[in-house]
């Protein structure tokens, strides 16, 4: 069963095929509607590289299709099935087939994930009109979150919001929490019974999992993903009563007030350079005190809901770094570690700085265990879809 995952950017598009379960040709296209857009297409151990520019989504999909046609497929018919990464949806969550239907309500929350919804929406119509028979299947990122208990996801508003308009909390980051949750068991000498995680996934767009028996009972992001942790242009956790304050002071409209939280917040909002974690590092240590100002909040509000997911499961015995920042940087890792000792976690600084990829990095005898997991959404979205397709048809 040959399945194409798509996971469709603003300004990029990447991809993996699968050819049951093992990923036989993956890539990633950047830059789309620019002069040059650097593509790198990648099958076992042979790797194309072009920077030919890619005017729109269109163009970026037809030279993947183009360029698999001639590597590992015969053409896009021999695809059953293209699968999505989709973020968020009205009413619901979990695998879906892709329908017009379900893309409306998509649609429906564009105000809600608008760095999200818009480009994955473009790309499902993009292969919809390639090839109008092919199956095109989404695993929303907040089917994971389906086991938080209505206490953790209600929020202190009028009731009827939830029941008219579906105000909760959704959470995000489901594939990744997902495949932490799975893969930990594998790495703990712990019994996995009754098993405590609390999942970081740490990168441009962060959130934590608090998971107890392979289950989510809570996570940080909520109705969008503005809430919890810092992200890199986005605000995270703040007071609601400033968002009308500064729509009043400033004169925003309502689609203003969103830019400014989407994309001029976060980490670039507090260090007017960039909301790079690693730009960040590299001005932080010429003296900016404003980068260093970012990576403290950042990191505070990562230690900060760490303590909330422990609280969500009664204590923590592993906590997992995944994601960019996570799996990548040092300082963080430490940084936020160094600020856990209440709650059992000894860092070990030479297993934090260098060793395997995934590997675990607190000391001997701590009391919690702390690992990088090298996370694989992919790899999650990909079993979806295939379980769709074995029951569903």
């Amino acid at each position: 069963m040959k399945i194409l995952i798509a996971n469709a950017g603003s300004t990029s598009f990447k991809y993996k095929l699968y050819d049951n379960a093992t990923v036989i040709a993956q890539g990633r296209l950047e830059r789309i509607g620019d002069a040059t857009s650097p593509q790198r297409y990648t099958e076992g151990q042979s790797v194309y590289e072009t920077e030919t520019g890619l005017p729109d989504y269109t163009a970026a999909v037809k030279a993947v299709i183009h360029h698999l046609s001639k590597t590992v497929i015969d053409s896009i018919d021999d695809l059953n099935a293209v699968g999505f990464k989709t973020v968020h949806i009205r009413g619901e969550a979990g695998t879906l087939e892709l329908t017009e239907e379900v893309l409306q309500r998509m649609t429906d929350y564009n105000d809600l994930a608008p760095a999200h919804n818009p480009p994955y929406i473009e790309a499902i119509r993009i292969f919809r009109n390639l090839e109008p028979n092919l199956k095109l299947i989404g695993l929303f990122e907040a089917a994971f979150h389906t086991t938080i208990p209505d206490y953790a996801y209600i929020y202190g508003l009028p009731y009827h919001w939830y029941e008219t308009y579906g105000v909760s909390k959704y959470g995000f980051h489901g594939a990744s929490h997902r495949y932490v949750s799975e893969r930990i068991p594998s790495l703990t000498p712990r019994p996995s019974r009754g098993l405590r995680i609390v999942s970081c996934h740490l990168g441009g767009s962060s959130s934590l999992c608090a998971i107890k028996n392979g289950r989510s009972l809570d996570t940080t992001m909520g109705f969008s993903p503005q809430d919890g942790v810092i992200n890199a242009t986005r605000n995270g956790s703040i007071d609601p009563f400033i968002i009308p304050h500064g729509m009043d002071k400033e004169g925003l409209s309502t689609d203003e007030v969103r830019k400014v939280l989407n994309s001029e917040s976060g980490l670039l909002g507090l260090s007017g350079i960039s909301g790079d974690m690693r730009d960040l590092r590299e001005a932080a240590a010429s003296g900016n005190d404003r980068a260093r100002l970012a990576i403290d909040a950042y990191c505070y509000s990562v230690t900060r809901e760490i303590g909330a997911m422990a609280t969500a499961i009664g204590g923590i015995d592993v906590i997992a770094f995944a994601g960019g920042i996570g799996e990548r940087s040092v300082a963080v890792r430490s940084q936020i570690c160094k600020s856990l000792t209440h709650l059992g976690i000894v860092l070990d600084e030479q297993r934090n700085e260098a060793g395997l990829a995934e590997r675990l990095i607190s000391a001997e005898g701590s009391p919690a265990e702390a690992y990088i997991v090298m996370t694989d959404e992919e790899a999650i979205v990909a079993r979806a879809v295939t379980e769709y397709l074995e029951t569903e048809g």
